[in-house]
């Protein structure tokens, strides 16, 4: 959910951004740019390409811890109240959702909402 919206104000911070800048090209241009440019304060000319760094530094940065987190190998123990068959597997974490799992080996597992998962973290 973080990376669209940080993606969303990208794309308007963009759009604005070119709009800002073709405007400024279809005002008259002044003899002397150089002046104009170097008159204008520094976090002004600078302001809008650091944001965007920020900015895309920050969407990056998130996105590879989420893609890593999500890959992460986690064991799986499931106890069924039932039974005394508890399986125990090596499962991916993003591979986990509310009732199936795909193991490491490709096996889809379902359980009912009786059982319970214990998820034990490895490193």
């Amino acid at each position: 959910m973080l990376t669209k919206i940080l993606l969303t104000v990208l794309v308007i911070a963009g759009a604005w951004f070119l709009l800002m800048k073709r405007q400024r090209q279809i005002v008259p241009q002044a003899a002397n740019i150089s002046t104009k440019r170097l008159n204008e304060p520094l976090w002004r000319r600078y302001l809008l390409t650091g944001v965007f760094v920020v900015l895309g530094l920050s969407v990056l940065s998130y996105s590879v811890w989420y893609w890593r987190d999500q890959h992460k190998i986690v064991t799986v123990r499931i106890v069924s109240p039932n039974a005394d068959n508890n399986g125990e597997y090596r499962v991916r974490k993003g591979d986990i959702s509310d009732s199936k799992m795909v193991t490491l080996d490709g096996i889809h597992i379902r359980f009912s909402t009786q059982e319970r998962l214990a998820i034990i973290e490895t490193d």
